[in-house]
């Protein structure tokens, strides 16, 4: 048990007995014996601390400064290993071994992993996360979550669900014993793979999908007439997708057109195709969600469930049983396991969570950050200092505002250096709006926030 974790349940044993509940009921509440608990209320009463006591026997072997140098070796971004990005605890043994005027003598992998585990910071583990980068994300994700709130009569939630693999497995699955999982081998064939075309109705829950060759705009078409086919012709139909490259094309809009019967010219950008698509003047409306965001399409949600119900632990010998399995899957799912989806989440810390993190990213001054990513960050904060002020903290803005101050010249750097012709005019324009509606803002922030 860890040292936090010990002074918790020692904090609650004497909050409990302050409360004149008997020590065999702290016992059982708290998981420990009675007589932990009667020693502790018999330390409590004494007046002593919650902390361990000193203990006798070896004192520690390396000192606080070599601890902290095992924890800087180890950590350290690109290890003394050429070609080597991190390595293992057996990795850092050899090469104190190798060093020993690092520490001043050897150290086994056991006593590094000891040492990594008493601290908090630990940089030699890692986990993804996902960073704002549309610059308007935020009024598109108020949109998305406001047509969840009041959906229309007709709403869909559209993606592909690209790639799937018939993968058959090159030993047999031992079915489970008592105590003991099933065992599956790790070692599989793959037998071709088919794309997944869905559409969710979130309020029934209801599926319609078709397995496909591949998602091209002219398939795309093809599955998107089919199911808007599925409803009268005066239907008013409303689609929710992410920002695919067919999902916005001229073909796509020609067959939105068509099926709405409506005129449409061809356009050349993809931002005029997609206000031309989200229009409501029409029967057939898109709704896109943010770039980057694919998380606020709901039909997300069910794609987890068909892997994790349909696809996880089968085994298909063929392309053609894969898409057998994933029709009758969904003929399943619509008779008896579907259900409304209610949207739930409301972006609150959203705003605040994208400062702060674009706030680390310039002070550690990355060499990552390419022009590009900047760019749009910029955009996105001057959109916050504009429109959104008030979601953030005010400490959080002020410090943010510090560090874009301090690390100037990292960003005018990035902003110089830019190779892309046309990107770099788009650069120095974010740059120059983010001095006027952040560094330069003239309003009182405290009215703001």
């Amino acid at each position: 048990m860890l040292l936090k974790d010990r002074l918790q349940q020692r904090a609650t044993i004497a909050a409990l007995n302050q409360a004149n509940i008997d020590n065999r009921s702290i016992a059982i509440f708290t998981e420990t014996h009675p007589k932990t608990v009667f020693r502790w209320v018999c330390r409590i009463e004494e007046g002593k601390p919650l902390t361990d006591a000193k203990r006798s026997g070896r004192p520690r072997h390396f000192s606080e400064s070599a601890r902290l140098m095992t924890i800087a070796v180890y950590c350290q971004h690109s290890p003394p290993l050429p070609g080597v990005h991190q390595w293992s605890l057996r990795d850092a043994q050899a090469y104190f071994k190798e060093h020993p005027e690092t520490l001043g003598s050897p150290i086994s992998h056991a006593t590094i992993q000891r040492i990594l585990l008493e601290h908090a910071l630990r940089p030699h583990r890692q986990k993804y996360y996902l960073q704002i980068t549309d610059p308007d994300f935020f009024p598109k994700m108020e949109h998305v979550i406001g047509l969840y709130s009041n959906p229309p009569r007709n709403l869909y939630c559209f993606d592909e669900c690209t790639c799937i693999q018939a993968l058959k497995r090159l030993t047999p699955t031992l079915p489970p014993d008592p105590n003991q999982p099933a065992l599956e081998d790790f070692d599989y064939r793959r037998n071709g793979t088919t794309d997944l075309l869905a559409f969710l109705n979130p309020a029934t829950g209801k599926v319609y999908g078709q397995c496909t060759e591949n998602h091209n705009r002219h398939t795309l078409c093809e599955v998107f007439s089919t199911h808007v086919g599925m409803h009268s012709p005066d239907a008013v139909i409303h689609y929710v997708m992410d920002n695919l490259g067919a999902h916005y094309h001229n073909d796509f809009c020609r067959t939105v057109a068509e099926l709405s019967k409506v005129p449409y010219t061809p356009l050349k950008t993809g931002i005029e195709r997609r206000q031309w698509l989200q229009s409501p003047d029409k029967r057939i409306v898109v709704h896109f969600v943010p770039f980057h965001a694919s998380w606020l399409n709901m039909v997300e949600i069910w794609f987890g469930i068909l892997k994790r119900k349909c696809l996880k632990h089968d085994q298909f010998f063929s392309v053609e049983q894969l898409r057998e399995a994933i029709m009758a899957f969904i003929e399943t799912w619509n008779e008896f396991y579907a259900h409304p989806f209610n949207w739930s989440y409301t972006g609150a810390g959203l705003h605040e969570k994208a400062v702060r993190r674009f706030s680390r990213l310039l002070s550690i001054e990355t060499d990552q950050m390419d022009a590009k990513f900047l760019t749009g960050q910029l955009l996105l904060m001057s959109n916050l200092a504009e429109k959104y002020l008030n979601f953030v903290p005010q400490a959080d803005w002020l410090h943010f505002i510090q560090v874009a101050t301090d690390k100037a010249a990292y960003i005018r750097n990035i902003v110089q250096t830019d190779t892309r012709p046309r990107g770099r005019i788009k650069t120095r324009q974010a740059y120059n709006r983010f001095i006027e509606t952040v560094i330069k803002r003239k309003e009182p922030l405290a009215e703001a926030a």
